[in-house]
């Protein structure tokens, strides 16, 4: 028992986001150069016009902006920089036990969901964008909107802090599901597909909330890339 708690806390910490997300940020930028740069996750578009509303503009303004929050991270909590190659390993293997869960719930779910999911069968634009999807919209959706709607939620509703991290939880998951369907990637809307993301949503809010950052994208990344292998 001992020993399992120093594995959930040691793995929290930043080092080990960055060691699990970095694999993925390089195939998602590398590849995104190599088939042409055009085609972008949304997360990563949506941040890069933020920045740019801001004057900042550059392809790599979403990988910059979470280097230095993991940065900030570190700088804050003092944390140790090493990394054990063994606990690397163990969360690379909890986070792929993690997306698997998520597989087989989607599996039992998606036949009771009517027009749940009816994406194509991927090709290497595919995979590639789901390497930055599992990164920037982890981001994007859990590490920032989560983290400032629990900020938020803790100040003006009643009930302590559980309350209020599960009303954040639930109305980023909601968000994010939202996401998927605007702008000029969207996908048709089915209450079926919106259902399974929110859900989906909320399952990788659980996982930021109870085992961090890293652990979260690396868990949607390989959701991804392996339900992309399966509908192939």
């Amino acid at each position: 028992m001992k020993r399992s708690r120093g594995y959930l806390a040691e793995t929290r910490r930043p080092v080990y986001s960055a060691a699990l997300v970095f694999p993925f940020l390089c195939v998602y930028h590398a590849g995104t150069i190599l088939v042409g740069g055009t085609h972008i996750n949304g997360a990563d578009a949506l941040i890069i016009r933020i920045l740019g509303a801001l004057g900042v503009f550059s392809v790599y303004a979403s990988a910059l902006v979470l280097a230095a929050a993991l940065a900030a991270w570190q700088w804050r909590t003092r944390a140790p920089g090493r990394i054990r190659p063994r606990l690397l390993a163990l969360s690379l293997l909890e986070s792929t036990c993690f997306a698997l869960v998520l597989l087989a719930a989607f599996g039992w779910l998606g036949p009771r969901l009517p027009l749940a999911l009816s994406d194509p069968a991927p090709g290497l634009r595919d995979f590639i964008l789901y390497c930055g999807a599992g990164v920037y919209e982890e981001f994007l959706f859990r590490w920032i909107l989560l983290g400032a709607l629990i900020w938020l939620f803790r100040r003006i509703l009643p009930g302590g802090n559980t309350a209020a991290t599960a009303a954040a939880a639930l109305s980023a998951a909601l968000i994010f599901a939202a996401f998927h369907y605007v702008g000029p990637g969207g996908i048709p809307l089915t209450p079926g597909s919106f259902a399974l993301r929110a859900v989906g949503g909320l399952y990788f809010g659980l996982i930021f909330i109870m085992r961090g950052f890293g652990l979260a994208a690396a868990s949607h990344a390989i959701y991804d890339i392996v339900l992309g292998i399966v509908a192939q």
